[in-house]
């Protein structure tokens, strides 16, 4: 598991290619040697949140925090938009 930055944000699960990140599903966008940059999974819905990781000290930071759907379209896989 990561450690988090400020406790604020949490893992709670990394599997099959998805990270959850309080309740968001984030999948990996780019990765180099010492970062692993994350992008919420409907991103293709349009939604901007971003997530990046320092592989060195396991951090996890959030960028564009604000989604555009609800945690239950993002664990699902699901489009808020219809």
């Amino acid at each position: 598991m990561y450690s988090v930055e400020h406790f604020r944000h949490r893992i709670v699960c990394r599997q099959n290619g998805f990270t959850i990140i309080d309740g968001y599903r984030f999948v990996i966008g780019t990765t180099n040697l010492r970062r692993t940059y994350l992008k919420c999974a409907n991103f293709r819905s349009n939604c901007r949140a971003r997530a990046i990781i320092n592989r060195d000290t396991n951090k996890v930071r959030m960028r564009h925090e604000g989604h555009n759907h609800s945690r239950k379209d993002a664990v699902s896989g699901r489009s808020s938009k219809k």
